[in-house]
């Protein structure tokens, strides 16, 4: 459990309430807020939201980013999810997201199905990724927390991830070794990019993880990656994904390429 504690110290922050948030429950099924563009049919695409540590569904609402994703395209229905830090201290993120969310969503007929995880919520929706990759159209990272710090320094010193060796077999399931595995996963951006989802990965310029997420975003394409002014926080998050939304990857136009830039 010694990561889990690292994520949790890495990301809270100074004077919240936070007692409460570690003691809620791991409800199954997870709960979440649903938004569809039409009461009466349900889309063919889905978005889902996925917060960061302390954070709720109804962040998500607060800050807009539903409303946003709403009035920038009506191809897809939303959901956020309470994926709290509970389901990753357990173990159960990606199990409860597979049978909670993907599954639900295939049954009712969604065929496109894109993740939107913010710092906690990023590295989530990664590893929903990683064990669902044929289920998962895309994903969007905003300011996401890529794991243990010596890890991503290794990644660094290597000269980035296609020149990095990953540790051999390394187990996505151990609580000490999830994030090598998600890593050597990633790496498929860099060898085997038509293989993976598609990905889109942002950060504040003054923002503590901005470094380790510059080694992932260097394999990307250009517009799948993006900065803007600003600290790991809401008011950042807020104009990176309305940069986005701009052209939604979710909602390609033939006139205009989806992402950053």
């Amino acid at each position: 459990m010694r990561r889990w504690w690292v994520l949790a110290a890495a990301l809270v922050c100074g004077g919240c309430n936070f007692a409460a948030y570690f003691a809620r429950n791991n409800n199954e099924p997870m709960q979440a807020l649903e938004a569809r563009m039409d009461p009466h049919v349900r889309r063919s695409c889905l978005v889902v939201f996925m917060p960061g540590m302390l954070d709720t569904p109804d962040n998500f609402v607060d800050a807009g980013f539903l409303d946003a994703a709403a009035r920038a395209s009506s191809r897809c229905d939303l959901v956020a999810i309470d994926a709290h830090f509970g389901y990753y201290r357990a173990g159960i993120i990606r199990q409860r997201v597979a049978e909670d969310v993907l599954r639900r969503a295939e049954l009712r007929g969604y065929e496109d199905i894109w993740l939107v995880g913010i710092s906690m919520g990023g590295l989530g929706a990664l590893m929903v990724a990683q064990q669902n990759a044929g289920r998962i159209r895309g994903v969007v990272l905003l300011a996401p927390f890529l794991g243990d710090a010596a890890l991503v320094q290794s990644v660094e010193d290597a000269g980035g991830l296609a020149r990095w060796t990953p540790p051999e077999d390394a187990d996505p399931w151990d609580e000490d070794e999830f994030d090598d595995a998600l890593w050597a996963w990633l790496t498929g951006y860099a060898s085997r990019p038509d293989d993976m989802p598609e990905l889109y990965v942002a950060v504040g310029t003054e923002d503590s993880l901005r470094p380790g997420i510059g080694i992932l975003a260097a394999a990307l394409p250009p517009r799948h990656h993006g900065t803007a002014p600003g600290g790991h926080g809401w008011v950042t998050w807020r104009v990176l994904f309305a940069e986005l939304l701009e052209s939604p990857p979710w909602d390609p136009r033939p006139t205009h390429a989806p992402g950053w830039g």
